[in-house]
């Protein structure tokens, strides 16, 4: 089973992990979690626990938009703020790409942001994605 995991830099205290840790753990059987390389939140939970549970990780980073490779989501070189955007989005579209059998979002509370870029980008590949789709 493929699972993917996305969420807020805003949504990163122990009870938020917590969430997720029991989502993933009712799931089942996960061979890999899919998810970006952003250094807090849903991200940085779901390594933790790809890492503590043996499961394969498939972190998806950005890209240079000029080059093509892959940048570490915390030193990158910056680019305008409409590029980064486009950056983001792009990684977040890659994800919601993937085989998923589910995709878990631990949304802000403002419903804005890159996690719901994901969702959006989900919903629009996946015609079941009702049945599919665990929102936090």
């Amino acid at each position: 089973m493929i699972v993917g995991v996305v969420g807020s830099r805003r949504r990163n205290t122990e009870e938020d992990r917590s969430k997720l840790y029991l989502y993933l753990s009712r799931i089942g059987d996960i061979d890999t979690i899919v998810t970006g390389d952003c250094t807090k939140g849903g991200d940085k939970f779901a390594r933790d626990y790809a890492n503590d549970h043996g499961i394969e990780l498939d972190e998806k980073k950005i890209k240079d938009p000029e080059t093509g490779e892959e940048m570490d989501f915390k030193n990158h070189r910056w680019f305008d703020y409409l590029n980064m955007c486009t950056i983001f989005y792009n990684r977040n579209e890659e994800i919601a790409k993937e085989p998923l059998d589910f995709l878990i979002s631990i949304v802000a509370p403002d419903r804005k942001g890159g996690t719901e870029n994901t969702i959006r980008h989900f919903k629009r590949l996946n015609k079941d994605w009702e049945k599919k789709l665990i929102i936090i």
